[in-house]
């Protein structure tokens, strides 16, 4: 079996891997090839989001810290490439903060690697993380905003 770092995984391979149904062991086997590296595929921040929420729908007894292991293990595994230490800061704080959504998590880091602001509502969330939230929201198109800064510091 080939495959390429532009191949992609969905969710469903790893949802019907803990069911039992007909494609179970096909999708066990092909994730244990996964994790051995001998399959490799790309793992998007969207799955990662979907799987958060559609595990513990799932398995009901996992609890979100369960959820957020099994998302690290995952990205652990060397076949699943993808922008990892970005997911792997998402899970971290996404674990860590209860009530904090997953998609304000990976935004949250995110921001933190760009150092820069995010424009939200959740203020609180955001702000929790370390990350800049302007309040209230720009009234004004931000590159004129930028324009007017430089100016006002002599660039």
């Amino acid at each position: 079996m080939s495959s390429t770092i532009d191949d992609l995984l969905d969710t469903n391979v790893f949802i019907h891997a803990h069911a039992s149904d007909r494609f179970t062991e096909e999708c066990r086997h092909f994730l244990a090839l996964l994790e051995q590296g001998q399959i490799r595929a790309y793992l998007e921040p969207l799955i990662l989001h979907e799987l958060s929420y559609a595990l513990p729908h799932y398995l009901r007894q996992m609890t979100r810290t369960q959820v957020a292991d099994y998302l690290l293990m995952i990205l652990s595994w060397r076949g699943v490439q993808g922008q990892r230490s970005l997911m792997i800061d998402a899970v971290a704080r996404w674990r860590a903060t209860p009530g904090l959504s997953f998609a304000d998590a990976y935004l949250a880091a995110l921001a933190s690697r760009r150092q820069c602001p995010v424009f939200t509502k959740n203020v609180r969330e955001i702000e929790g993380q370390g990350v800049v939230v302007p309040q209230p929201l720009p009234s004004e198109p931000v590159s004129l905003r930028r324009r007017a800064r430089r100016r006002r510091n002599g660039r």
